[in-house]
């Protein structure tokens, strides 16, 4: 007999962090390799027990959301003050969402951007994002 499972990680947690990006920003979101002169990557982290329950368990979920800017060789300001605007707004969307259930349909709970890691190389700015939250997973 197949058991019955849930892909919490990418039904819950990753196609609802995609879903709040697409409608707070026009940029590609991928999950491969940037593309273009800006976009964002999704890759899963962590997945972590945090407790069982009789009918289920709490796990912790880490996503890092890159976001790259092709600078074409230049550091401006005005390209450090768009990844910085990038970085500032993913921060402020998932604190208004710290708890998410889209038309009543619980997805997480203490949403956040734990870090933000800013770099540049070979012409490329970017901003980091470590997206942590809770999701309870009932059998």
């Amino acid at each position: 007999m197949a058991i019955t499972y849930e892909n919490v990680v990418f039904d819950r947690i990753i196609e609802s962090l995609n879903t709040l990006l697409a409608d707070e920003f026009s940029i590609q979101i991928r999950y491969d390799e940037h593309k273009g002169n800006h976009s964002f990557l999704i890759t899963p982290g962590e997945d972590e027990l945090i407790e069982l329950i009789s009918k289920g368990q709490s796990r912790t979920y880490s996503i890092l959301i890159s976001y790259e800017l092709t600078s074409g060789g230049e550091y401006t300001k005005n390209h450090v003050k768009q990844v910085s605007e990038i970085a500032e707004r993913v921060k402020r969307l998932i604190m208004n969402n710290v708890s998410y259930s889209p038309s009543d349909v619980y997805k997480w709970h203490d949403g956040r951007i734990e870090t933000i890691t800013y770099a540049r190389a070979d012409g490329i700015l970017s901003a980091n994002m470590e997206f942590v939250c809770t999701s309870l997973e009932t059998l």
